[in-house]
């Protein structure tokens, strides 16, 4: 009886380790003119690839919040000379994140609404694409009941779901005759389990893991027992393996060379397999 409910309990443990933060900003708050803005405590940049996009306030009632007109935006309607091929990103070097939808108020230059254009979404990690899909059809032609925006949803782009695979990088590029772009109502999903970091992220200095780099063996130091959770770079679960107290070994012969992320409890260590 008590080993069934302690096995019930590490369940309920680990699930909610890996519980994900689903959030949507409207940049209500962000100031105008700003390339990045904060979101569930998540920093995120906006890189223009090309066209000039920033946080766009000074035009309130034209943006949508999901459900309503609001006034903040990111848009490229301060770039100056509009540009084809429009493209920008939201991304973020400490968080990983995955998304749900956002809506996008697409035009021509003079707002036109009814010409013909496409948009492309993609999502990347560490710089490698994850998935890209363009969408052609759909489009919003009016102000209708939306402000002119169109809902992009992940969980059903051209038939496919997109909203359960972690990037760092969502890149969206116009085509056609879209040459401008205004994006709100941006949701996503944090992980609050996976937190990705140039340097090794360690809280109470308690957990050690070593030899790293490695080419399979690990040696797992710990105080108190607790489960070690490896996630690859690109955030998913490749191995779980439970530690007792003290000094642990265990190997990952078995995954692939590359950059993998070693979480126990609240500690997470990068580790790198080759």
């Amino acid at each position: 009886m008590k080993k069934s409910f302690f096995l019930g309990l590490l369940g309920i443990i680990f699930s909610t380790m890996g519980y994900g933060q689903t959030s949507t900003e409207t940049f209500e708050t962000e100031s105008h003119g700003s390339k990045s803005f904060t979101d569930n405590g998540v920093i995120f940049t906006i890189i223009t690839h090309t066209g000039g996009f920033d946080i766009q306030g000074n035009y309130p009632g034209t943006g949508w919040s999901g459900t309503s007109n609001d006034n903040r935006y990111i848009d490229n309607s301060g770039a100056g000379n509009v540009v084809t091929n429009a493209s920008f990103s939201i991304k973020t070097t400490s968080n990983l994140f995955k998304v749900n939808r956002f809506w996008i108020f697409l035009s021509d230059t003079s707002l036109n609404q009814t010409v013909a254009g496409t948009l492309t979404v993609t999502g990347k990690i560490n710089g490698v694409t994850k998935f890209t899909q363009t969408k052609t059809t759909g489009f919003a032609t009016s102000l209708g009941s939306t402000n002119g925006h169109t809902l992009i949803d992940l969980t059903n782009l051209n038939g496919q779901n997109y909203s359960n695979i972690v990037i760092d990088q969502l890149q969206i590029t116009l085509g056609g005759a879209y040459v401008y772009a205004g994006l709100d109502a941006f949701t996503w999903v944090k992980d609050s389990g996976i937190v990705l970091a140039t340097e090794d992220t360690q809280i109470s200095g308690k957990l050690k893991v070593y030899p790293n780099p490695t080419h399979g063996e690990l040696n797992i130091d710990i105080n108190g027992k607790n489960a070690a959770q490896i996630y690859s770079s690109e955030g998913k679960l490749v191995k779980t393996t439970y530690l007792k107290d003290g000094h642990n070994r265990t190997n990952i012969d078995e995954l692939p060379n590359g950059v993998y992320l070693i979480k126990v409890g609240t500690e997470t260590k990068k580790i790198i397999k080759k």
